[in-house]
């Protein structure tokens, strides 16, 4: 009951009037104070009488200074910096003006209004402590009762003393929703070690973590350095979660709102910190010269990588942006988003033939970026034709439409299950890969200037629609179980952005026929990251939430690869991208095999389009999919035959 009563009289907004007479009154308790010191060290005896003129006069300089300041309007509980600054100049200014007007008026009346100097000095000196304490102490009050409704303070620490680590302990304290209390800085710099930040000891982070971890048991660990590296940061986050900590991120300055800090800003780490992955710097000069002032069209524009490709574009000036998908709703979305006057938004299959004639011949587009595509597994294994139909139709479309209107550049995003396809899916974009590449070596011996084609090659992207994080997000929120399909499952990730820069870099760079594959580091273990996930959500694997094993699903396999056992690898200028050397195929005998399919695609069963997949990508052996009959059959064939 007590503390609720103080917290509500503490917590209450003092008016301004308020505020204003208690400055008076404390300004006028320190000269009263002052004068008494001041004479009664000299001996002198003195009356109020002689007091009164004096302070009367130096409460009028001091009002005036508070009202032109405005030091009395900051909400004294919220005290800061700028508040104490203000009163600082509130006090300075007023004592300055009092000095002036007392030597005028002896100079020019021969009236002293204060015998002495040091009266005014030391009446200066009292006033700016005491008004500062005043706001300091009811500050620390009300902090001190709002946190003792908590029925605990968690121990936290700082990765960084730096200015970025002392901003961070402020916000927490000065926070009263916070519950935290850091009780240590870690920082690399060894000469801090052994010293403290306000109030707090810092110690050194590779020798003395264990210790600080053992000595003060914390629950949440900030790591406080703006612009640390991608390994260290990964570092730092793993230790932390092997002492099931909470772990959190102070964001870079940029990112603060108009410029300012508070704990509300301290979030959660991002599930890519784990990946450890350094930042991809981009010849930015070498993409703005290909988009700009060019019609740009990006296929498949509602999804994860289509859209971010749209909005990394319009950074670039194109002339148009055309923005092509069958999502109507995530193409209104991304529409708005943008916000942007050179934004067309198409709404189309790129598997019509007849609605992509009008596209490029109502715009004809200077450069494709085909991200356009069916892309789950389990899906495509249970609808081939859609595959077919989208995956290799549909970029066969957009590849022809192209040459036809003169595009520049063709930049097809591919993915790593095209190498040594086991399923469907990647099956379909592998034959997409053989059509656009055999395509451009045809064109390079017939023409001079056409259409270069480009494809790119990468793994899963971190956050994308459908992806594992937002599922396990998802689950997690929803207090489990995790699914794992399978306790070794690995892949290789990429944040969306970074994939997306890299496929604009690799468009810049091209001079058709390319494959390029992006550095995909480290490739990660699905249950570790699962593991780290709920760690990093505040739970406990088999305690809160559990993990269970699905089974692999049709189609998937265990590992990804960029490159099948035939292919190799030789590098560009930039050290993320590499160009894949595969295999050439004769272009007739392609566009053959493709238009046979696409004239009999709706009269073909589904073992028959498979079938056909497998004469073109004999790559392609199916995995744990009803279709690995087809691969056995053709072994037994091959058998009798020997």
């Amino acid at each position: 009951m007590l503390f609720d009563y103080l917290r509500k009289l503490f917590g209450r907004h003092t008016p301004r009037w308020i505020v204003f007479n208690i400055d008076l009154f404390v300004a006028a308790l320190s000269f009263v104070f002052s004068y008494s010191i001041i004479r009664n060290l000299q001996f002198e005896t003195f009356t109020m009488e002689e007091v009164l003129l004096p302070l009367m006069l130096m409460l009028l300089f001091r009002a005036v200074a508070i009202v032109a300041t405005k030091s009395y309007k900051g909400i004294i509980k919220y005290t800061s910096i700028q508040d104490a600054t203000r009163i600082f100049a509130a006090i300075t200014i007023s004592t300055v003006a009092f000095i002036l007007f007392r030597r005028y008026m002896q100079q020019t009346h021969g009236i002293l209004i204060v015998a002495r100097r040091s009266i005014i000095i030391m009446d200066y000196l009292i006033s700016l402590v005491m008004l500062t304490s005043l706001r300091i102490g009811y500050k620390l009050i009300y902090q001190r009762i709002n946190r003792i409704q908590h029925n605990f303070l968690q121990n936290t620490i700082i990765y960084g003393a730096g200015h970025t680590g002392l901003m961070a302990k402020r916000s927490i304290d000065a926070d009263m929703t916070s519950n935290l209390k850091v009780v240590a800085f870690l920082d690399d710099n060894r000469k801090l070690s052994g010293k403290s930040a306000e109030g707090v000891p810092i110690f050194n982070f590779n020798k003395k973590f264990e210790f600080v971890v053992d000595k003060y048991q914390p629950k949440e660990l900030i790591i406080a350095i703006p612009e640390i590296a991608g390994y260290k940061k990964k570092k730092v986050i793993e230790l932390g979660l092997q002492h099931n900590m909470i772990i959190k991120n102070v964001p870079p300055i940029d990112k603060w709102i108009n410029g300012e800090f508070t704990f509300k800003q301290i979030k959660n780490v991002n599930v890519a910190d784990l990946l450890g992955r350094e930042p991809i710097n981009l010849a930015n000069k070498n993409i703005k010269k290909e988009l700009k002032g060019k019609v740009v069209l990006v296929t498949g524009a509602a999804g994860s990588i289509g859209s971010e490709i749209a909005k990394q574009c319009i950074e670039y000036q194109p002339k148009y942006l055309v923005l092509l998908d069958q999502a109507e709703t995530p193409l209104y979305e991304l529409e708005y988003r943008l916000n942007s006057d050179n934004t067309e938004v198409v709404i189309g299959d790129v598997a019509n033939e007849g609605r992509m004639e009008k596209v490029f011949k109502a715009f004809e587009p200077d450069v494709v970026f085909h991200a356009a595509a069916y892309k789950h597994v389990p899906l495509m294994e249970d609808n081939p034709y859609e595959a077919l139909n989208t995956n290799v139709f549909g970029t066969r479309i957009l590849a022809n439409m192209s040459v036809k209107y003169k595009t520049e550049k063709f930049v097809f995003v591919s993915t790593d299950k095209a190498v040594n396809p086991t399923n469907i899916m990647g099956a379909s974009k592998r034959m997409a890969e053989i059509y656009v590449q055999s395509l451009d070596n045809i064109l390079d011996l017939q023409h001079e200037n056409h259409t270069k084609f480009i494809t790119t090659r990468f793994g899963n992207v971190l956050g994308s629609n459908g992806s594992v994080i937002p599922r396990f997000r998802e689950q997690i929120e929803e207090g489990g179980p995790v699914t794992v399909t399978h306790p070794d499952i690995t892949r290789y990730f990429m944040t969306i952005p970074e994939a997306c820069q890299l496929v604009l870099e690799a468009g810049a760079m091209g001079n058709g026929g390319e494959i390029y594959i992006f550095d995909m580091g480290e490739s990660v273990k699905i249950v570790d990251l699962a593991r780290k996930m709920i760690k990093l959500s505040g739970f406990q694997e088999g305690k809160d939430i559990e993990i269970v094993y699905t089974g692999l699903r049709p189609g998937e396999k265990l590992t990804e690869e960029l490159l099948n056992n035939k292919e190799r690898t030789i590098g560009t200028h930039h050290p993320k991208i590499m160009v894949a050397k595969v295999r050439k195929f004769n272009f007739d005998q392609v566009e053959e095999l493709i238009s046979s399919l696409y004239i009999k695609k709706d009269r073909l069963t589904n073992k028959l389009i498979v079938s056909t997949m497998k004469q073109m990508v004999p790559e392609y052996i199916s995995n744990n999919s009803i279709y690995e009959e087809l691969d056995e059959k053709a072994r037994l064939a091959l058998n009798s035959e020997d």
